[in-house]
């Protein structure tokens, strides 16, 4: 008992047996272990419903109040108003949560979502998260601007630095790191090069009222874009990819006066590199209400202890990447058949890859691009299941 005691199967041994339609709310989700009190919790609000429906399972969005659908829109892949009609079918099954981004599909679908929102009034109805895509892109070209006009030599040398840091930190190492789109590692090891850059040769001060400028008008676009005047979650950053990129006061400064104005209701961030490290930040900091994050069978080992500290602080927790891990072309069998032995059953892996990930009661739900409406019909059919992990 003592091998499974850190395993997923803990996870289930306490998990309460959920049926459609019912909830899970934070006394249900009380992990095993308490958390230090040097780590600010947020208050708990009480529960705020949108779009029940009797075949859907819902849990609260950590101490937010807000009880989000096991099951969220994402919008990634969102191009033209068939999309709309798929997501009608989402709908009716109770999904209340969208999640989109102005960096998708170069801002057609956050208008998209603007459209769905004005032609069904149901914008009362839907949690609606979005994100600040671009907040650094004033700050990345002035740190790059400083870094071309330096000597070749200095360059070469920044850039041997931010290289070695990537090492040093082990945040590329496999079973840790995934690869979910091109380029992704690349960027990770700028993200480190331009950290050396501002840090050297800083001068944020400066910076600071055209970055605010900058993140104020894209969250401007945004609304417009989505025809709405309030967002329920904001994410900034929108792909954070080190730890230190979450001192900037920019953020907590903008974030907070967003919602003093009441433009956004919760503060959050989304990872995919670094998990552990940018969300242990995170939770540091206490001004985020929320994260999303890649959580899926290949890297979840690393994760599943900080992902408990989230939840005891009270940020909900939105699952990505959940099948992108067992999605890509160059997809390892032995991942296939890992998931396939963490979960016995007839479903596709895609589906087993979200009942899998629902299996942990420390997230809140799990976003899909879900785009058809056989993907709608398979993943909302596997919402309020518990089930038995296999060794994996």
């Amino acid at each position: 008992m003592s091998k499974q005691k850190d395993s997923r199967r803990l996870f289930l041994k306490k998990a309460l047996t959920a049926s459609a339609g019912t909830a899970i709310v934070p006394a249900m989700l009380k992990a095993e272990e308490g958390l230090s009190d040097s780590y600010q919790k947020k208050e708990l609000k009480p529960a705020e419903w949108r779009n029940k429906q009797a075949g859907m399972a819902y849990r609260m969005f950590g101490n937010t109040g807000m009880m989000v659908s096991e099951m969220v829109q994402g919008t990634a892949l969102w191009s033209d108003e068939s999309f709309l009609r798929v997501f009608d079918i989402a709908f009716e099954k109770g999904v209340n949560y969208i999640d989109t981004a102005p960096a998708y599909k170069k801002g057609a679908a956050e208008k998209l979502v603007g459209q769905y929102l004005k032609q069904s009034g149901n914008r009362q109805n839907i949690f609606l998260s979005n994100k600040i895509s671009f907040y650094d892109e004033y700050m990345l070209k002035q740190a790059m601007d400083i870094y071309k006009g330096l000597p070749t030599v200095k360059q070469e040398q920044l850039r041997v630095r931010a290289n070695k840091m990537v090492e040093d930190r082990g945040v590329l190492k496999p079973g840790y790191h995934f690869d979910y789109w091109k380029g992704q590692t690349n960027k990770l090891y700028d993200t480190y090069l331009r950290y050396l850059v501002v840090k050297e040769y800083c001068q944020m001060q400066k910076w600071k009222p055209g970055i605010k400028k900058r993140m104020y008008q894209l969250v401007e676009n945004s609304l417009q874009a989505a025809q709405t005047d309030y967002f329920d979650v904001l994410h900034c950053p929108h792909g954070v990819a080190m730890p230190e990129m979450l001192e900037d006061e920019n953020i907590r400064e903008v974030l907070d006066d967003l919602k003093r104005k009441g433009v956004i209701r919760f503060s959050a961030l989304s990872m995919h590199n670094d998990v552990a490290g940018n969300l242990e930040k995170a939770i540091e900091l206490g001004y985020y209400d929320a994260t999303m994050i890649a959580y899926n069978i290949g890297n979840h080992a690393s994760l599943d202890r900080m992902i408990l500290k989230a939840k005891e602080v009270g940020m909900g927790i939105v699952a990505m990447k959940v099948a992108k891990i067992i999605h890509n072309e160059d997809t390892p069998q032995w991942r296939i058949d890992k998931l396939h032995t963490a979960i016995e059953g007839n479903l596709s892996k895609y589906g087993k890859a979200y009942l899998w990930a629902l299996q942990n009661p420390n997230i809140s739900c799990c976003v899909s691009d879900m785009i058809t409406k056989e993907m709608v019909d398979e993943n909302t059919s596997v919402v309020g299941t518990r089930v038995e992990i296999g060794e994996v």
